[in-house]
């Protein structure tokens, strides 16, 4: 893969799933057994089906960004959306910024692990912020 790839990838992506609601293309990026860690040690989702499930299945419509950081270093994307649908969960409040770091191996995702915070995603994908 080229370097910017797995960047361009994820973006083209969620637009897609930002514009029309459809996650195919999210889907697309997934390898399938990927595994993804919520910021809790029992927030695990383990294959294709599960993360697609979370993403877009529990909503009638993708929730609104307002903001969007993505940052591709060597086979790691990070990605922090901002936008007034986040809802309060166990460990963020509502409209608080969500990151994700997104490990890539041969141009699929085979890991996602949510962070509290950009800093923090930065921190997990080995980039100083």
């Amino acid at each position: 893969m080229t370097e910017g790839a797995n960047l361009a990838a994820v973006l083209a992506a969620w637009n897609d799933l930002s514009r029309t609601g459809n996650a195919e293309a999210v889907g697309a990026i997934l390898d399938p057994g990927v595994v993804w860690q919520g910021i809790l040690p029992e927030q695990v989702c383990r294959g294709r089906e599960e993360v697609l499930h979370i993403i877009a299945a529990n909503r009638p419509v993708p929730p609104r960004l307002t903001r969007m950081e993505a940052q591709e270093s060597g086979d790691r994307v990070v990605v922090s959306v901002e936008g007034p649908d986040f809802p309060e969960n166990e460990v963020l409040r509502a409209e608080t910024p969500r990151s994700l770091v997104l490990t890539f191996r041969d141009g699929l995702v085979t890991r996602m692990e949510s962070a509290a915070t950009r800093e923090a995603a930065l921190q997990l994908a080995g980039i100083t912020p």
